[in-house]
């Protein structure tokens, strides 16, 4: 009997055993198949990372943006370092850091292209992305990501196009509206030297008020005014669009054409009727042709007027749509700087290539 029951009890321990396994297995093969795939995903990410450095595609996205570094405010371009993740969020992309933190892709124009994108998302109004509306600020990205690759990039630009500014406008159709405005002002030299500016100041200021609920309808106002003149010119355009004054903004335009005459005093009287205005802020817009001249026009306005100079930088194109502008700014209420070094330092700058 003892014995019986013994191998009762050693067939009861192996049959035991047996379902045991049978329920270990499959978990220990799930643990294996997780095991290899962690592993390939991690050599495939260290495999595509390389191809990445091997393109140089850190340098080529530092490159393609460089030259912003001249018309946007100072300090929003500066070099950039990517690092290369298994994924990432728009939050990563976001913090206000110098690191694009970017997951490496085997196409390495989509790599540059998600650089480039991702740089002008960290890039642009610094210190009041919050404030700006999500769908006018997007749209000011892809223009000027746009920009770069047109300029540097062309064989990739109707990819961008497909894999940018397609989604952005099928999510939000209001994108197009945008774009369409962006791209006239771009082409007239407003958008960097302009628009972006008023648009950076007016976020600043309303940040901490009761209007910051209505910046929308301000940024839209200032683009259909600064549209509005565009399409107004080469006629004159009336007396009452050359400045805009409401209870957020104030700015108003001196457009330095090529003279008749070698005088300046036209331009003086011009900034003069901006200030009986109470126009705060007064862009002069010129171009690279008449160097010589604009020079003169601002040192006049800087010597003659209550304006006081505080930036002065080159645009990717003059009023007219011609390659290569000039634009200073002026405010009322600035403290007094040294115009003339900031002038001196402008125009004798040696030319970059």
């Amino acid at each position: 009997m003892k014995d019986i029951l013994a191998v009762v009890g050693a067939i009861t321990v192996v049959l035991a055993f047996i379902k045991l396994l049978f329920e270990v297995i499959p978990k220990l093969n799930s643990f294996r198949a997780d095991a290899y795939s962690a592993i390939s995903r991690k050599i495939r990410h260290k495999n595509l990372k390389k191809r990445a450095i091997a393109s140089d595609i850190e340098n080529v996205v530092n490159n393609s943006v460089a030259y912003f570094r001249s018309e946007l405010p100072a300090g929003w371009v500066r070099r950039v370092r990517i690092q290369w993740v298994q994924s990432e969020s728009s939050d990563d992309l976001e913090e206000g850091e110098l690191i694009l933190r970017m997951r490496p892709l085997e196409n390495q124009d989509t790599n540059l292209m998600n650089g480039i994108y991702y740089f002008f998302t960290e890039a642009l109004f610094p210190r009041v992305k919050e404030v700006i509306p999500r769908i006018p600020r997007k749209a000011a990205v892809l223009q000027l990501s746009r920009r770069a690759i047109l300029r540097n990039h062309p064989y990739v630009t109707r990819e961008f196009e497909k894999g940018y500014l397609d989604p952005a406008i099928k999510e939000e159709p209001d994108t197009a509206y945008y774009l369409g405005r962006y791209e006239t002002l771009d082409q007239r030299g407003f958008f960097t030297s302009v628009f972006i500016r008023e648009v950076a100041d007016l976020a600043d200021r309303v940040r901490y008020s009761e209007k910051r609920s209505q910046i929308t309808d301000d940024l839209t106002a200032i683009l259909e005014h600064i549209v509005t003149f565009i399409q107004s010119s080469p006629d004159a355009p009336d007396d009452d669009l050359w400045y805009r004054r409401s209870g957020t903004s104030s700015y108003g335009f001196l457009l330095v054409a090529r003279p008749l005459s070698r005088r300046t005093e036209i331009y003086v009287k011009r900034a003069n009727y901006h200030i009986q205005n109470n126009v705060s802020r007064l862009y002069v817009l010129g171009a690279n042709q008449e160097k010589a001249f604009v020079k003169r026009v601002i040192k006049h306005i800087a010597n003659r007027t209550r304006y006081t100079l505080v930036e002065l930088f080159e645009s990717n194109r003059d009023y007219r749509g011609e390659a290569g502008g000039i634009c200073a700014i002026f405010d009322l209420t600035a403290s007094q700087q040294q115009a003339d070094r900031v002038i001196e330092e402008f125009f004798e700058a040696p030319e970059q290539g």
